[in-house]
């Protein structure tokens, strides 16, 4: 075994590593792994040929996890196995440390690392503040749950020799689940609401992963969190050397916002940061999103000029709310990644009324939909459900609004533009999963994408 309290004197020549998942983490590990020297073994349930191909020349099985696993120094889990698997509660047996993709990889880089976890919102916020830095000439990995695995990104660092670098990781609670000495500069924790259900016992649960990011922040960095998540707010409150951001007035902010502006510094002499008018990015999640990026750039020493040019300049990603087009004067929008009731909220909640909403795909737990009704009354004119959500959705909401079901993804899409009159909105904001028919959101969102280009060249 290795001595997880010791591990810049660990002899990587000397150690076996056993890799549980053999996705694009997995295999980044076993990379950086055998770059500095260790003994790597890669055990994946799966067998598909790509699975193999993948796999390369690493030691490895598939087609399930077998003892030879537990002939390591230590285990790397990918971040899409459960606790609860039999070799994972073996390896614990045995006394094999186990450490999630992102330790391993914190422990062969000194660069800074700038890390965000929340429920909703992540991907949009990384992606500014990777692109804040960049704007202020910095050398900004972007990676974690987006873009490049860690252990890849460390691995183009130590093989190019570069001593600049920043790391910009977006982190789920998964990856957070087997962190031990992971140290970010700046932390971010945007928010928290009910997600992952299937795999925690309840939200307070699943809270405790996404609130440990708090807890690893080097002595001299910062945390930045939201001051109107009500979970965050009482959690976090007594932290030192923090900084919060809030869409409401709040002094402890360093960027504040009025009707029409975000800004600094006093009320009656403002120093503008940007009009509301001049960014892209629409809908108050969206302003959560940049002034959690803004604040978090601002706390590492990001210059005020680069802060302004990426909210300026940046484009809102795919399948995040994404206009797609206009048929017949109906207004057609991709949020493939709301897989959760709050992210389905914020998206409702950017538009005013006349709305088709296209809910559904696999729940991630009992979730109860009912909590879409408020938001919904007076914006949604009716509800297409599908998939194997669908019909519970339809049974919860059916008292409430119209809502008519279809099994099929695409006949879901066609209904809506069936019943679509000019003026309407289509939303795919589904609050559910896409694994019941894709195999992830953005297969989802590319096929809402693809149907609505045949409609709109008329095939």
């Amino acid at each position: 075994m290795i001595d997880l309290n010791n591990i810049s004197q660990n002899n990587w020549a000397n150690t076996r590593i056993s890799i549980l998942g053999a996705g694009k983490s997995g295999i980044a590990a076993g990379a950086l792994g055998a770059h500095v020297g260790a003994d790597i073994f890669i055990s994946e349930r799966n067998d598909s040929p790509e699975i193999i191909e993948n796999i390369g020349n690493f030691k490895h099985e598939v087609g399930g996890h077998s003892n030879s696993v537990l002939d390591a120094d230590i285990l790397i889990k990918s971040p899409g196995i459960p606790n609860d698997v039999s070799i994972i509660k073996e390896c614990e047996n045995q006394g094999i440390p186990i450490v999630s993709e992102i330790e391993f990889a914190s422990w062969f880089t000194s660069s800074p690392i700038l890390a965000l976890t929340g429920s909703n919102g992540k991907t949009t916020t990384v992606n500014l503040l990777h692109e804040m830095c960049i704007s202020d000439g910095r050398t900004s990995l972007l990676g974690g749950n987006v873009g490049m695995p860690f252990s890849e990104n460390v691995l183009w660092e130590i093989k190019s020799d570069i001593k600049t670098s920043i790391h910009v990781l977006e982190l789920s609670s998964f990856q957070l689940e087997h962190i031990i000495s992971f140290s970010p500069t700046i932390a971010g924790i945007l928010n928290i609401s009910a997600d992952h259900l299937d795999r925690y016992a309840d939200i307070n649960a699943y809270a405790t992963e996404k609130l440990k990011l708090a807890d690893h922040i080097q002595e001299s960095g910062w945390l930045v969190y939201n001051a109107d998540d009500p979970i965050l707010a009482e959690s976090l409150m007594n932290t030192t050397r923090s900084v919060v951001f809030s869409l409401k007035q709040n002094e402890k902010c360093h960027f504040k916002l009025n009707a029409t502006k975000v800004f600094s510094g006093d009320v009656d002499n403002p120093d503008i940061l940007f009009n509301f008018e001049d960014t892209k990015l629409k809908g108050f999640h969206n302003l959560q999103n940049i002034l959690a990026a803004a604040t978090m750039a601002h706390s590492f020493g990001i210059s005020r000029e680069a802060i302004h040019n990426t909210i300026i300049n940046f484009t809102p990603i795919p399948h995040r709310l994404e206009w797609v087009g206009n048929i017949n004067n109906v207004d057609y929008f991709n949020d493939s990644k709301a897989t959760n009731i709050a992210a389905a909220t914020a998206a409702i909640e950017s538009f005013d009324d006349d709305l088709i909403l296209i809910l559904g795909g696999q729940d991630k737990g009992l979730t109860d939909f009912k909590q879409l009704i408020p938001i919904m009354e007076n914006r949604v004119k009716s509800i297409i459900a599908y998939g194997d959500a669908g019909l519970e959705i339809k049974n919860q909401l059916d008292g409430d609004f119209m809502v008519a079901f279809s099994e099929d993804f695409e006949d879901a899409f066609l209904s809506a533009n069936n019943n679509s009159t000019p003026g309407d909105t289509v939303l795919l904001s589904p609050a559910c999963a896409s694994f019941d028919q894709f195999s992830n959101y953005e297969e989802r969102g590319n096929k809402f994408v693809e149907i609505f280009t045949k409609l709109e060249l008329g095939n």
